[in-house]
């Protein structure tokens, strides 16, 4: 609703990108306390953290360029500073980056892999959260049409020019929408490591709510009726959201399995014992 948070001529500092930088800020934040009330190394915790918010940014800038090298032979700046990806595409592989390079630290720095990225779930949750409002803010991610009372309206030339929006047609808020679900999903899992849960079942939860909330807003996206079906089956953002799903309970039924052994072993040692 205000893609311009400051202009000075022709310089424009968007809301987008102030938003997203208190997101990174609240994500560190986040992880980094939790960690520290878990008895994880917190030094370490922020370097991942921070880390992996390098990876995103240098993993969706290099997405860019791939999708658009020719141009980027002609004008480099002009294509790493713009957002020419299609909706989503570019933080994608930025996030995958960021997973790699992660876990990838967190093993040669002597974390335990699980309990950190248990710690992790809530502090992305928040982040999204803030990310989904700087999407609403831009104009970006929006929604289908819809004729319900709480629909939004774009009027902003800037945001219809950079994110393709369209203008003066009520839209769901669907970004909105994401953003209470991650603040809801970010408190669950918040709750969840207070209860000290075994390690893997907070980000099994994290994983299948993010699926879930991919699968059933894909629909009132705007790019929904657009999107190639894959086997005529599912939207890639719903297919995204089906693998998270997937990797979700596998976290949870592995963790619990484990744990059901564990269980069996020690209950006859204690039976010896007695």
């Amino acid at each position: 609703m205000y893609p311009r948070f400051l202009q000075f001529g022709l310089l424009v500092i968007s809301t987008y990108g102030v938003l997203a930088l208190v997101a990174a800020l609240c994500g560190v934040a986040l992880w980094t306390s939790i960690a520290r009330r878990s008895g994880l190394d917190a030094a370490k915790i922020s370097h991942a953290a921070l880390l992996s918010v390098a990876s995103v940014v240098i993993g969706s800038r290099l997405a860019i360029v791939a999708a658009n090298w020719r141009a980027f032979l002609v004008a480099p700046l002009l294509i790493l500073r713009a957002g020419t990806m299609p909706a989503g595409s570019g933080a994608l592989y930025g996030v995958l980056l960021a997973v790699v390079v992660c876990c990838i630290y967190l093993r040669r720095a002597r974390l335990p892999l699980l309990p950190s990225l248990d710690a992790a779930a809530p502090a992305l949750a928040l982040a999204a959260a803030v990310l989904d409002i700087a999407d609403f803010s831009a104009g970006s991610h929006y929604g289908s049409p819809t004729a319900l009372p709480w629909g939004v309206t774009y009027a902003s030339r800037f945001a219809a020019r950079t994110t393709g929006v369209p203008l003066g047609v009520p839209l769901h808020p669907v970004q909105l929408y994401a953003a209470v679900a991650h603040f809801a999903l970010a408190a669950i899992l918040i709750a969840m490591l207070r209860q000290q849960v075994s390690a893997g079942k907070v980000l099994g939860v994290g994983l299948f709510a993010e699926g879930m909330q991919c699968f059933l807003l894909a629909p009132l996206s705007g790019s929904y009726g657009d999107a190639n079906s894959l086997l005529h089956i599912a939207s890639p953002a719903q297919a995204a959201g089906m693998l998270l799903v997937a990797l979700g309970g596998a976290c949870w039924l592995t963790r619990a399995s484990q744990d059901e052994a564990t269980h069996e072993t020690t209950q006859p040692q204690v039976a010896a014992d007695a």
